[in-house]
């Protein structure tokens, strides 16, 4: 039996709660099938999946283009040449819970420490963030400033830089200034280190000062502008910065961005090398500085972190201004005009395939030259093209397919973060139109969620009170469009519904402008909604070709009963469709366990997150499973790939409720780690029952080993879920063991 071989022969997945030691198991490979969703030859629903078996257009990895674009502004920084340079590199080292837990600062310190340095290169370090160093020396009280000498050697040079938080733009103003005035050069590199949330909330958390939020792209720009220096390159050590937004909110201080599209892995840029190389040689093109960091860091996330994701791009700001702020409007208004004629479905399909990043924190960026390419506009596809021409260098990991080097917010996954994102842009001027094209897209995804009564869940199925009849939208526009004016008005229904709170808490006007024709809208809802019974009839589940067209997303949700409610196991992306375009159900005997000696199991929640096929048919799928690691909140990454189909645990990312930030993938798990599984639990009425831990911890001793386990003894539910173009969740009525 193969779980994720064959997705044409579904598997009823179950689970055991207060499991045995000693039950019957089978450990399983992992894979999608070649042509995952079809049955009998005809594809009803093909499971999304953020790249296709080859890359979008033709792929850009690890070519250096030396080209000067015409008409772009000449570089702000003069290299003198022949190794004459002077070289001021300034590290914003704010350390956070990465130094606190797992010493990524101090190992990057370090790690500048074993470059060999020229006299000709300044290397400043600004610490602070962290509530522990575990460096000698370094306070965790105040900040303060290091020289890194090299051969080993690092020097205070400043032992109180104050006591800000280093998420206030006068913290980094202050370094800046400093290092200018003691350390002149021509050539100046800024490192912003720390976590990142690229458009949602910008770069940094500061672990001593937890109440500020992250530094804004305007507030990075306040600080720059207000130090009157100007960069050779503005560089983030940090996740999900390599994007348009921070771009070009950068192009009137810097020449070059050097950004990860994704997430990045725990251990960050390798700085040894390319500072050698650098002090080698000071008057070294910039791009090709930025190759030897994106080459060393992708090399060395092989090496010690092989299956976590990275990615390093190199982009051309002269060049990004110049020749993308027109034709991402010309994108932004096609794209409006194809939402204006009604072609939501288009752009959402579009977006639905698009290259996504950071997928488990749902904060919807995506590569922009993917997405563009999808939409195939004319526009678009010149967009792609000069997008292509300004990234100068881009490397990413080997199953890292369609990353081209640069990012974009685009809401799809949530709207959770739509007025933010807006707000943002006010304060750096974002291109209007596609300001226009962010708030048309949410709108035409909310009103579709309005429609539909707001975000079903699956607890009326499991308790036998689902709708009779099945789902059923409000199908006329004028039934649409009343349902609308309630929600605008901000009718109870709405107020008090989760579901929608992070509009009201924001304003909705930011959503919903002036310019916004809810007429067309609520047509477009009523002539394209998801309504059908989703009860199953003689083991079927019939959807029309028009219905299966609205479905973005199927999995199967699996639960158990217990005598105190039900406990939500996760989700898989397992299913079978007959040639007629019928969902079938189908009897299985297993879920996810771990093991660390291959005899005794602990059955885990598993929640599916992405699969992607590559090049030569190869293929990634990643899940993740919700702990508490050691006491603090974190999510197991979870990848099976074509090398290692049993599956492999790729390493832990902490998860942060309050705070709007992307972790580092930072943490390997450890020998001795105690692991405690949490699930959701719904009460009898449907209550939340907030971190139930599910079974007995398991502490790590040893390899963990990932299996199938048999657990047909205990009572579960089934239910498939079905998530349409507007992310609205429909359930089918639960399959009982």
């Amino acid at each position: 039996m193969n779980r994720r071989n064959n997705f044409t022969r579904l598997l009823l997945l179950l689970l055991a709660v207060g499991m045995v030691i000693g039950l019957v198991v089978s450990v399983l490979p992992k894979k999608p099938a070649d042509d995952p969703g079809r049955a009998g030859g005809y594809s009803y629903y093909t499971p999304q999946s953020y790249s296709t078996k080859e890359w979008n257009l033709a792929k850009n990895t690890m070519k250096l283009d030396t080209g000067v674009m015409e008409g772009a502004r000449a570089k702000r920084t003069n290299i003198r040449g022949n190794g004459q340079d002077i070289v001021t590199i300034m590290v914003y080292m704010c350390g956070a819970d990465l130094e606190s837990r797992a010493a990524m600062g101090s190992y990057d310190l370090q790690e500048m420490a074993n470059a060999k340095l020229s006299d000709n290169v300044n290397l400043l370090v600004y610490t602070g963030g962290t509530t522990k160093w575990h460096i000698q020396g370094i306070s965790n009280k105040t900040n303060q400033i290091y020289r890194v000498l090299g051969d080993g050697q690092i020097e205070c040079i400043v032992q109180n830089a104050g006591n800000a938080a280093m998420v206030n733009p006068e913290t980094l103003l202050s370094f800046l200034d400093y290092s200018s005035k003691n350390y002149p050069a021509n050539r100046y590199e800024l490192i912003l280190w720390d976590h990142g949330s690229g458009s949602i909330g910008g770069y940094g958390i500061d672990e001593r000062f937890s109440n500020q939020p992250s530094m804004s792209y305007a507030e990075i720009d306040k600080a720059l502008t207000n130090s009157g220096l100007k960069f050779d390159f503005v560089g983030f050590d940090a996740c999900l910065m390599a994007t348009l937004e921070n771009g070009l909110m950068l192009a009137e201080h810097a020449d070059y961005l050097i950004a990860s599209e994704e997430a990045e892995p725990g251990i960050g840029w390798y700085y040894t090398n390319w500072l050698t190389k650098l002090s080698q040689n000071t008057s070294m093109p910039t791009i090709e500085i930025g190759k030897n960091i994106a080459d060393d860091f992708v090399s060395m996330s092989a090496q010690k972190v092989p299956n976590q994701a990275a990615t390093l791009s190199v982009i051309d700001l002269a060049e990004l201004s110049y020749t993308i702020p027109q034709k991402l409007t010309a994108f932004a208004q096609s794209a409006n005009d194809l939402l204006q004629n009604q072609e939501y479905q288009r752009i959402a399909k579009a977006r639905s395939g698009s290259r996504e990043f950071a997928t488990q924190q749902g904060v919807d960026l995506i590569d922009l030259v993917d997405m563009a390419s999808k939409i195939n506009t004319d526009a678009a596809q010149d967009l792609a093209i000069s997008l292509l021409s300004a990234v100068k260098y881009n490397n990413v990991s080997k199953d890292m397919t369609n990353s081209y080097g640069i990012s974009i917010y685009f809401p799809y996954r949530s709207t959770k973060y739509v007025n933010t994102v807006l707000k943002n842009y006010q304060g750096i001027d974002m291109d209007k139109d596609y300001q226009q094209v962010v708030r048309n897209f949410a709108s035409y995804q909310t009103s579709g969620q309005v429609s539909s009564g707001g975000n079903n869940n699956p607890y009326a199925s499991l308790l036998g009170n689902y709708p009779t009849g099945g789902y059923s939208s409000q199908t006329s526009s004028d039934s649409i469009m009343s349902l609308l004016n309630m929600f605008l008005g901000g009718d109870s229904s709405y107020t008090d519904n989760s579901s929608y709170s992070s509009f009201f808490s924001n304003g909705l006007e930011y959503l919903f402008g002036r310019s916004i024709d809810l007429d067309k809208i609520a047509g477009y809802v009523a002539d394209n909604h998801f309504s059908t019974d989703l009860t199953w009839k003689n083991g079927k589940i019939n959807l029309s070709e028009e219905q299966w067209a609205l479905v973005d997303d199927l999995q199967l949700n699996v639960f158990v009963k217990d005598k105190d409610g039900y406990i939500d196991l996760g989700t898989d992306n397992v299913f079978e469709i007959d040639d007629n375009g019928n969902l079938l159900e189908k009897g299985g005997d297993t879920w996810l366990a771990l093991s660390c000696d291959k005899e005794n199991w602990t059955v885990v929640p598993y929640y599916y997150l992405s699969t992607t096929i590559g090049e030569n048919n190869t293929y990634v799928i990643n899940g993740r499973i919700p702990v508490m690691l050691n006491g603090d909140s974190a999510d197991l990454l979870v990848t099976f790939t074509s090398e290692k189909p049993e599956g492999t645990i790729a390493g832990a990312v902490y998860t942060y409720d309050d705070i709007d930030v992307v972790a580092k993938n930072l943490v390997e798990i450890n020998e001795g780690d105690e692991l405690k599984f949490i699930c959701a639990m719904y009460d009898f009425n449907g209550n939340f029952v907030s971190n139930y831990v599910l079974n007995d911890p398991l502490f790590v001793n040893g390899e963990i080993h990932i299996g199938d386990i048999d657990i047909s003894d205990y009572e579960v539910l089934a239910t498939y879920q079905f998530t349409d173009l507007y992310q609205q969740n429909y359930w089918t009525t639960p399959i009982k063991n």
